[in-house]
């Protein structure tokens, strides 16, 4: 018999639909889940909103986003961040979840690329963004390898095939090169960008964590954090694009280094809850944190400034322990 769980969600992204999301499954895998707002036991929440300060119960923050957890207002995080703390955080990138297991699971065992498959390619390089920001270095890396050919745009930010594509991974595979790039360059931020790369048998041109080379293979991509300007990244995208052996030797390379656990969320989520429930907080709760928590929910919501963010584009925003808020660069 199944234990039952009283379980909430909070601060998620636009649309979210609490009765039916990809935590769900997996809780209900191994508990009966009452989704209720009501004397919940456990929360669920992300970077969208304060909401979760009203929850006196079990805090587990989550994000796909490009945000460091902030551990004195939940017990357990799971994120990004190339951090130990205790058993209350776990690394998790976006690119072994949320619909991406596929490819990423694809990249273990794959057929090789042979110079018939290279003989089949149609162009040079692709490049899918559908949302971007002024002086982005999204545009500024397109803009360069423009400079040397055509870049194929499938997305509908500067799109230049007649319209945005809907099969991402089937226009990736029909050029030699991909960029791929994050939008913001941090240590640990790395999404299903370079997968999508990966599993379309391109050679990604890779922007963002620049430690991206813990995880994946770094002789089977273009790691720009490894130059010193996008000029010298496109000479190396030349030599390899002139020279079909350099090119077979590189995407032949096995993609991933270091392989994650596609369950490790599953299993993470279990730890928590079985424990005993008393036992299960980590949080600090004292006059300080109270307080702080008190002052930052009588601020304007936080949705309002974290789309902002989206639309400034460069700038993260960093929350102060007053409760107020700044922007601080996260691209270079």
């Amino acid at each position: 018999m199944k234990r039952t769980i009283r379980v909430a969600f909070a601060d998620q992204h636009r649309g979210f639909d609490p009765q039916n999301n990809d935590y769900l499954p997996l809780l209900e895998k191994h508990y009966d889940v009452i989704v209720t707002d009501d004397d919940p036991k456990y929360l669920i929440y992300s970077v969208f909103g304060t909401d979760h300060l009203k929850y006196d119960c079990v805090r587990i923050f989550y994000t796909g986003e490009c945000m460091t957890p902030n551990f004195n207002e939940c017990d357990y995080a799971v994120g990004f961040d190339r951090l130990e703390f205790g058993d209350r955080y776990i690394r998790f990138p976006y690119y072994v979840y949320h619909g991406y297991e596929k490819e990423y699971r694809s990249l273990k065992e794959r057929a090789p690329f042979t110079k018939e498959d290279l003989a089949k390619k149609e162009g040079f390089c692709s490049f899918v963004v559908s949302n971007c920001f002024a002086q982005d270095k999204r545009a500024e890396l397109f803009e360069k390898m423009s400079e040397y050919k055509h870049v194929a745009s499938g997305g509908r930010y500067k799109n230049n095939i007649g319209g945005a594509v809907k099969d991402k991974l089937a226009f990736t595979s029909k050029y030699k090169f991909a960029i791929a790039c994050e939008n913001s360059c941090y240590a640990g931020y790395t999404t299903e960008k370079i997968v999508d790369a990966f599993a379309g048998r391109a050679i990604p041109i890779y922007y963002g964590d620049p430690t991206a080379a813990e995880d994946f293979n770094p002789k089977a991509f273009i790691n720009c954090a490894d130059y010193a300007s996008f000029d010298a990244v496109l000479e190396r995208v030349k030599e390899i694009d002139e020279n079909d052996d350099l090119y077979l030797s590189m995407i032949n390379e096995p993609p991933v280094k270091t392989w994650l656990d596609p369950d490790a969320f599953e299993k993470y989520l279990c730890y928590i809850i079985d424990q005993d429930y008393d036992k299960a907080f980590r949080r600090p709760s004292s006059m300080y944190t109270r307080a702080n928590d008190a002052m930052i929910q009588r601020h304007q919501p936080f949705e309002k400034y974290i789309y902002r963010y989206y639309k400034m584009g460069r700038n993260q925003l960093t929350r102060l322990s007053n409760g107020t808020f700044l922007t601080s660069k996260r691209t270079k």
